[in-house]
């Protein structure tokens, strides 16, 4: 083979090695590529049912302190847990659920990170570790199995730019940072509000039949209470205030919007934090009884001590059997809240609330509040019951019986008789007389039979009369005991709630409650303001399930309706935010597609709530959040 044949042939061969062993060798793996975990499961599948604690650990930008709170199924229950004070029930079912749930099944979009140092961007840091000083700090949630253990924990950082409910997240061991879908996640909060039902009253505002303000102040040395006035009745009906027991001066009137306030802030009276009660306290409010007594046991020194804390005393009153027991009461008096149902609330107002330093309710703008529900009769109307027919007399019905019949005289009422065609001769004296006399007595017969009859039938009648009196009478009567047994069973149930706790309330609505008469008395002299026919305005509904006319779909609680429409006003007025766009993006009526134009239209033609507030603004006025039956409303006037 010449030198070229074996130049050729190594060449190819050294070719054919290239092909085979570029063929054959590994891949190169770029250093920057991720793997794709699109839509794989962040957490190996659990029960969201096995979860029975909650735990959420957030840093709380006011105070910039780190804040935890657990919540705990019980055989009672959920129940709030919180250093330092007693179990509070957790009352916001759908929030229950939702977190519960929250991380169950959650998918992967993609990933964002993976090194620590991107933690703070992502606003994924560990409040539990990190400095609460720092930027860039998420929010922990462990869901807990019935042992303690974790089934599941992550922190969840800031919301992705542009995709709607998705967060950065990670979980609290690793440090890689995903971009994940996580629904409901405005629902985890540290805060006690959060997790309660705030209206504890469970009042409707709508039901509210009479407001009794009672503005005395309590005389520790002589144990009684002071009054400079008597307390104000005022009555509530078909829409309309009036002023009972205290007539207004021709120059006077009632300030519809004061009372109404008031009306709308005994409605929206709401916790923002609670302290346990003495428990004899509670076991006599469990019972109904507002009353208690053995003062001078060394134990019950404790109760006195407690209800001065927080501005309430005691001092010697009557109780229903006329004994005198101690009765609770308070320096800034009291108002009584009566309803349609025959209930009455007993509200009673005490010292400003300072909690620890690091509380948020440490500034003195909220108030200790004493409340219970009893049943007062007065607000029920009594039956009204028919009056029954004088009794008989001796002679029948009535006590008649009419004039006696003459002899030979016809009946009373009977029916002429006709003359004979033939007058017959004229009978024998003695067959006349026998004959006259068989007649009469006849005649006597006959009208007394007649007689007996008239008045078997006006007894009839008259039976028949008081049987139906007795009969509808004892349905009124049924009727009406029947809504004090309810009453009896609705301050029971509300007592039940409230028997173990001081409230602690803001004092802005305190100070819309307890009004006295230069609050809402005012002069008329003034010209009144005349509404335009017309306005035009838009609105942006949020509405809850239950309310009128509510999307079958909508399963947020009314709390959380209420929340959502105070944060879109906020956006709106605070932040900016364009009504009409914020209408498209959150509106739950129908009107929500044009940005929430809803034209122009006559006072009549909305709810009552929602034509004042409208009427009321200036053109490009925003309201406040609105009640109706639909829900709740941010409206603003356009025209």
């Amino acid at each position: 083979m010449n030198e070229y044949k074996k130049t050729i042939t190594f060449l190819a061969a050294a070719i054919v090695a290239v092909a085979i062993a570029t063929l054959t060798s590994p891949t190169k793996r770029d250093p920057s590529a991720k793997p794709n975990l699109m839509g794989q499961a962040l957490y190996e599948s659990f029960d969201p049912r096995s979860v029975t604690g909650i735990e959420i650990i957030e840093v709380d930008e006011e105070d910039i302190q780190s804040k935890s709170i657990e919540v705990t199924q019980t055989e009672k229950g959920w129940f709030i847990r919180r250093p330092g004070k007693a179990d509070y029930p957790a009352n916001a079912d759908n929030q229950l659920k939702d977190v519960a749930s929250m991380l169950f099944d959650l998918r992967i979009i993609d990933q964002a990170g993976e090194g620590a140092g991107e933690h703070s961007r992502f606003g994924v840091l560990n409040p539990s570790k990190a400095d609460p000083t720092e930027s860039g700090i998420g929010r922990l949630i462990h869901l807990k199995n019935s042992s303690g253990s974790n089934l599941a924990s992550l922190i969840i950082g800031e919301e992705v730019d542009g995709l709607p409910s998705t967060y950065y997240v990670r979980k609290p061991e690793q440090n890689a940072v995903f971009r994940v879908e996580v629904r409901n996640a405005g629902d985890v909060s540290s805060k006690f509000v959060d997790w309660v039902e705030q209206d504890f009253l469970d009042l409707d505002k709508w039901k509210i039949k009479q407001v009794t303000l009672d503005n005395y102040d309590v005389n520790l040395a002589q144990g009684q209470i002071n009054r400079a006035d008597n307390p104000i009745v005022l009555n509530f009906a078909d829409s309309k205030w009036s002023l009972a027991g205290s007539a207004l001066k021709e120059n006077e009137e009632l300030d519809k919007a004061v009372l109404d306030a008031m009306k709308d802030a005994l409605d929206d009276l709401e916790i923002i934090d609670v302290e346990r009660k003495p428990e004899i306290l509670v076991k006599n409010l469990q019972q109904g009884r507002e009353f208690f007594s053995n003062l001078r046991d060394a134990n019950n020194q404790a109760v006195v001590q407690s209800l001065q804390q927080k501005g309430f005393y005691t001092i010697a009153a009557k109780d229903a059997a006329g004994q005198t027991v101690p009765k609770v009461v308070s320096n800034k008096g009291e108002v009584l809240v009566g309803m349609e149902s025959g209930v009455e609330y007993v509200l009673r107002f005490g010292e400003i609330y300072r909690g620890p330093e690091d509380d948020e309710n440490s500034t003195g703008e909220s108030r200790y509040i004493y409340a219970f529900a009893r049943v007062n009769e007065s607000l029920l109307p009594l039956p009204e019951l028919e009056s029954l027919p004088s009794p008989d007399g001796p002679n029948g019905p009535e006590g008649e019986k009419g004039p006696a019949a003459k002899p030979g005289s016809p009946p009373e009422n009977a029916p002429p008789t006709a003359p004979p065609s033939i007058t017959p001769p004229p009978p024998p004296a003695e067959a006349k007389g026998k004959k006259a006399e068989n007649v009469n007595v006849a005649n006597d017969n006959n009208s007394s039979s007649q007689q007996d009859a008239e008045i078997a039938k006006k007894k009839a009648e008259k039976d028949a009369e008081i049987a139906r009196i007795n009969t509808s009478n004892a349905s009124k009567q049924q009727e009406y005991n029947e809504k004090i047994a309810k009453a009896r069973q609705r301050a029971q149930e509300i007592n039940q709630n409230l028997a173990g706790w001081y409230y602690v309330i803001s004092n802005d609505v305190y100070e819309k409650i307890r009004l006295d008469r230069s609050s809402f008395v005012k002069s008329n002299d003034n010209p009144e303001v005349v509404l335009p026919d017309e306005v035009s305005a838009s609105h942006i509904l949020v509405s809850y399930k239950g309310a009128d006319r509510a999307d079958s779909k909508i399963k947020r609680s009314k709390q959380a309706a209420k929340k959502e429409a105070e944060r879109i006003r906020g956006a709106i007025v605070g932040q900016g935010k364009d009504f009409a766009e914020m209408a498209k993006k959150h509106s739950d009526g129908p009107s929500g597609p044009k940005g929430g134009d809803l034209g122009s239209f006559k006072f009549e033609v909305m709810a009552k709530p929602f034509s004042e507030a409208a009427f009321a603004l200036e053109v490009n006025e925003v309201s406040e959040v609105v009640e109706t039956g639909f829900g709740f409303h941010v409206i603003k006037r356009t025209k």
